[in-house]
């Protein structure tokens, strides 16, 4: 399927869902409305905070804050380990109807979306109404908060939701009008351009520049004198331009391995050492596509191509051993001939987002965690047999 091209359409929004872990907190339990909270865990901890309620910005919290600097700042707020499952649960359901809604939606992150409303004027009439019908209808199905903005293009329409929407106490929302995208970006400070981390904005500043203005001022020669051609994209988003378009990512619903053996087998050793590998680096996927699986599925094929398979559920997981000692389970129920093997795979489905950060973790999940992150990084690197189980190796 090929890409839309957006830039001239004026009819892009980016929609944010406010305050995303805290408002799901708050629906699970509605005493903390109005009050400070904080998603994060032991406010004594080494952990960071994962998201907070505008009550609680007002004493200085923000994301990724040190939880223990936050506790300062605001002892009186409520601390929360967090329900990631609800979580991903929400962002899924968010996820579907945004897509019966709008006719191109990108998934930009959990809490964000952008919607591409081009070209259907006739049918829903202007960009702007239809943005707040979808809200109005994605609010009233989970009671979540959301704000958005709508311009000509992705990078001013998140600006015009994070810079102006948020800010509104009622109508948390603002159009950038088509061709005033330079003249609306101009005022804001520079770290409010999408792509400006610290760094980049501390150099900048070391330079002069301010405000988002004062780089579209700035010939892009200059800019690429600095930046090379880095320095031409930095001035063509402080001027309002940008052409990348509105991507829908269409949510994978399974991940599976599978291994056809060279001979037709009765080894149980080899067997099970490779159900371990199978396990291992289906586990691994997972964990590189940041998602749990909540169903386990074993495929046995004999020699004489009778093929049988069995699913069950399990709490949502990505961990090696989680997935094995399920397919294990389920190889010794379905393994009930003795004919020898031709195929065996497994399969995880039923997929969620894993919004589980490490400050989120007991601590010795945190540790596995830990562990199995290194050990991505070591496949990663230098591919999938730098590392393996011992039982793996008996054949």
């Amino acid at each position: 399927m090929g890409t839309i091209q957006t830039f001239h359409t004026g009819n892009i929004v980016h929609l944010d869902l406010d305050t995303f872990f805290v408002s799901v907190e708050r629906l699970l339990d509605p005493a903390l409305r109005a009050r400070p909270v904080i998603v994060g865990g032991d406010p004594t901890g080494r952990g960071v905070v994962a998201g907070c309620s505008y009550e609680a910005r007002r004493f200085g919290v923000h994301s990724a804050m040190p939880i223990r600097t936050a506790y300062r700042l605001c002892p009186q707020a409520v601390y929360l380990r967090g329900h990631y499952l609800a979580y991903a649960e929400y962002s899924r359901l968010v996820t579907q109807m945004m897509a019966q809604l709008a006719p191109v939606v990108e998934k930009s992150s959990v809490d964000e979306f952008y919607l591409d409303l081009s070209h259907c004027e006739r049918l829903k009439g202007d960009a702007y109404t239809w943005a707040r019908s979808i809200r109005a209808e994605v609010n009233g199905e989970t009671q979540l908060p959301l704000s958005f903005g709508l311009a000509s293009n992705k990078l001013v329409a998140k600006v015009a939701t994070t810079q102006q929407a948020k800010k509104q106490a009622e109508e948390r929302s603002y159009q950038v009008r088509m061709g005033d995208e330079q003249s609306f970006l101009a005022p804001f400070p520079i770290r409010a351009l999408p792509g400006i981390g610290p760094v980049r904005e501390a150099e900048l500043r070391e330079i002069g520049f301010q405000r988002i203005g004062d780089i579209a001022k700035t010939p892009t020669q200059v800019l690429e004198r600095y930046y090379g051609k880095e320095g031409r994209s930095l001035a063509n988003r402080s001027r309002g331009i940008d052409y990348s378009p509105v991507t829908p990512v269409h949510e994978q619903q399974g991940y599976s391995r599978e291994q056809t053996f060279g001979e037709d087998t009765l080894d149980v050793e080899h067997l099970l050492g490779t159900l371990l590998s199978l396990s291992s680096r289906l586990a691994q996927d997972l964990r590189e596509a940041k998602v749990l699986t909540e169903k386990v599925t074993l495929k046995l094929r004999y020699a004489d191509f009778q093929t049988v398979t069995k699913t069950v559920s399990v709490s949502f997981t990505n961990a090696d051993q989680a997935i094995y000692q399920t397919a294990l389970k389920l190889f010794k129920q379905l393994w009930t001939r003795r004919v020898r093997v031709r195929l065996l795979g497994v399969e995880a489905s039923q997929l969620i987002d894993d919004l589980r950060p490490g400050y989120l973790f007991a601590e010795d999940q945190a540790r596995t965690s830990t562990i199995y992150t290194t050990l991505d990084d070591l496949h990663r690197k230098y591919g999938s047999k730098i590392v393996r189980y011992a039982s793996t190796l008996l054949k």
